[in-house]
């Protein structure tokens, strides 16, 4: 090995600019470095985005986002329910289903004003993204065309939404190409029909600067299904059948106590583990589907199964169909399932009313159908990407796939709106804050399902029923609510969500 005085001897002006580079700044390049990790890069863009969606609101939501989440307790029914929910209640925690009882008959002293004015759209939060949209809009013009030749305004109407050869998601999550308007010769895209004689090939271009026409995706394209679709109308009306199921156990500390955290559980006698910690909001998902005795029900991106798990100790449906794309995401499926379900190997009544496939949703095909479909969507999971890395969709090499989730996401609650039976019901779901992936998606996969398939679902408000959460997480109200759906808001004094909440009924 050289010698560090060789080194330096041969290449002093190298040393001197790397030393040069790293005094340059006050903050150590060390940290400088770590700021440009896939969560710092994902905290940048929800500032920009969520900050003109939310206004004041979201730096207390991206201060409780940076904490430490908080979890209720789903006790399991196939083990020693009632000590469990004893053991949990000497320790400071509370039943739900009581707690929903009590806010209940306080609304009702107040009988609170709860519809939304479901002939208008949404208040401010509308007019905050289309803002945000032509700034995107602009940013996509000019990393693309030239000054001289650039454009007024990118159209997203030039962008096909439904070329399924275009925009068409592998079943591997490998993203295809899609297909784009050629542009000028100017242009730093370069359009391979162009051959490679073109004097186009010859031109000086910086490699950074160096785009392949079927590696560009423009950023607008992510909020494109929030904005197309607007004429087309969406029937609403309040929903009248949701109630707490009997048998389903949850416990929850009050607000204000999310320093306090559940214990590791516990082996029952019977083998399986006495409870489930897991976030309130996805709770939420499984009390929206309004489940009744006998149900057959679909979970469509199942894994890792704690919604499918709350669907269980409902004791209410007859089967569910557990389905995934991922292998590894249903052998962790598998995994919950025999850590609470009393001898799920084994028996064969698990297998008969518990059935687990591995199909990209948007192709499954039933005969039967189904009274409820549950559709958690894959979304940009807003909590864990501003925390970890590890798979972290704003990743570079994940970027087309972030910027095509609502696409991904409209499809897969089309294909559940097929699956489901006339009079079932969907829940769509996401733990995203995105107004894009929620009422965006609600949106455009209703229109989507009644032009391309006939089918025609109804939203069902949900607002009245979930006033009684009050005491337990914080719902968006006022600008920053939804339209079609609830959102559950992270906070400091209930650390739950994010989690978005829609339930559809088909009509037709």
């Amino acid at each position: 090995m050289l010698p560090a005085s060789y080194i330096y001897k041969k290449q002093p002006y190298a040393i001197n600019l790397i030393i040069q580079a790293r005094n340059k700044s006050k903050t150590h390049w060390a940290k400088l470095r770590r700021k440009n990790t896939p969560k710092y890069k994902a905290m940048d863009h929800f500032d920009e985005f969520y900050g003109s969606v939310f206004g004041t609101n979201w730096q207390a939501m991206k201060d409780a986002l940076l904490r430490r989440s908080k979890y209720v307790a789903l006790v399991n029914n196939y083990g020693d329910a009632e000590e469990t929910s004893e053991y949990l209640a000497k320790r400071g925690a509370h039943c739900l289903k009581q707690l929903l009882s009590i806010q209940e008959q306080f609304n009702n002293q107040y009988t609170p004003d709860v519809e939304k004015q479901q002939s208008s759209e949404p208040k401010s939060s509308t007019s905050k993204l289309e803002q945000y949209v032509d700034k995107v809009q602009s940013t996509d013009i000019s990393s693309v065309y030239s000054e001289c030749e650039s454009p007024q305004k990118l159209e997203l109407s030039d962008i096909s939404l439904y070329d399924k050869k275009g925009l068409g998601i592998a079943q591997d999550d490998s993203i295809q190409s899609s297909e784009h308007q050629h542009f000028s010769a100017d242009s730093r895209v370069i359009d391979p029909t162009m051959g490679i004689s073109s004097d186009h090939l010859y031109q000086y271009i910086p490699t950074t600067k160096l785009k392949g026409m079927d590696e560009w995706v423009p950023e607008s394209l992510h909020y494109s299904y929030y904005s197309k679709g607007k004429d087309f109308p969406l029937l609403i009306e309040p929903e009248t059948e949701f109630t707490f199921p009997e048998h389903l156990k949850v416990f929850t500390y009050e607000m204000d106590s999310d320093w306090i955290m559940f214990p590791e559980p516990k082996r029952c006698t019977t083998g399986v583990f006495n409870y489930y910690p897991m976030d309130c909001g996805s709770v939420l998902s499984v009390l929206a589907l309004c489940l009744s005795a006998g149900d057959r029900l679909l979970d469509m991106c199942s894994a890792p199964g704690g919604k499918a798990l709350v669907a269980l100790q409902t004791l209410l449906p007859d089967i569910i169909v557990c389905n995934d794309s991922s292998i590894s995401r249903v052998n962790r499926l598998e995994r919950i399932f025999n850590d609470y379900l009393f001898d799920y190997k084994t028996s064969n009544k698990w297998r008969e009313r518990i059935l687990v496939s591995r199909k990209d949703g948007r192709t499954l095909q039933d005969d039967l159908g189904f009274d409820k479909v549950l559709v958690d969507v894959p979304c940009t999971t807003d909590r864990h990407t501003v925390n970890e890395d590890e798979n972290n969709i704003f990743r570079p090499d994940r970027i087309r796939e972030r910027l095509r989730l609502p696409e991904l996401q409209a499809q897969l609650l089309v294909a559940a709106l097929r699956l489901v039976r006339v009079g079932g019901a969907v829940v769509y779901s996401t733990c995203s804050l995105s107004p894009v992936q929620n009422d965006g998606v609600v949106h455009m996969g209703l229109k989507m399902a009644f032009e391309d398939h006939n089918v025609v679902a109804t939203v069902k408000d949900l607002s009245g029923c979930f006033t009684r959460f009050s005491s337990t997480l914080q719902l968006a109200s006022g600008e920053c609510a939804p339209k079609y759906g609830q959102l559950v808001l992270p906070s400091l004094s209930a650390n739950f969500g994010p989690a978005y909440v829609a339930r559809l009924v088909r009509i037709k």
